[in-house]
């Protein structure tokens, strides 16, 4: 038999390859849209624990004007990431975190940082005015409207946690926070 018949006989018709090669795009493309969504579930999965680090991180960089032996951070509002941040054990290294929710009617005599969630616009700035001047750290939370007190300003995009921050507002608070803090706000993450 001459070899042309016998490659012939042995390549699949035209139709058949192109039905095949639909099918496998077509598989392809369904799966991507599956495999970014599990890469994005993922994220989310890790954001509460990365925002509860991060939190931690602040106030490591922050020193009151009389030493504490233990920090109270207060969840004020209805924080998105709340729950890690109870349940991440703080870094050793530092003072000791207890964490608590107070009535925010008693966040001025009963915290060393507020941590805002979601809160009414007047509700805010009534907690705001009562911190404002005192040594007490206000760190918002990602997704939350970042008032004119608040000192901390946590950001999302896809890549990492950032922050900025408030030169004003730590100013007025006694607070000190170290220039590395600092610095690190000054670093955008990359673009979204």
């Amino acid at each position: 038999m001459p070899s042309s018949l016998r490659h012939r006989q042995r390549s699949a018709p035209p139709v058949l390859l192109a039905v095949v090669l639909l099918a496998s795009l077509f598989a392809c493309s369904a799966l991507a849209p599956c495999a970014w969504a599990q890469a994005g579930a993922a994220a989310d999965a890790r954001r509460p624990a990365e925002v509860a680090q991060v939190l931690f991180g602040i106030i490591s960089y922050v020193r009151w004007p009389v030493a504490h032996q233990e920090v109270r951070v207060c969840m004020l509002g209805t924080p998105r990431y709340g729950a890690a941040i109870v349940d991440t054990p703080a870094s050793s290294l530092g003072p000791r975190i207890r964490v608590k929710i107070p009535a925010p009617a008693s966040a001025a005599s009963e915290c060393d940082v507020a941590y805002l969630g979601s809160l009414p616009d007047g509700e805010r700035e009534h907690l705001l005015a009562q911190i404002i001047g005192k040594p007490i750290l206000s760190v918002a939370e990602p997704g939350t409207s970042c008032a004119v007190g608040t000192m901390f300003c946590l950001r999302l995009n896809e890549a990492q946690i950032g922050f900025d921050v408030n030169l004003d507002a730590i100013a007025r608070s006694g607070l000190r926070v170290h220039p590395n803090a600092l610095q690190i706000a000054r670093r955008k993450g990359p673009p979204p």
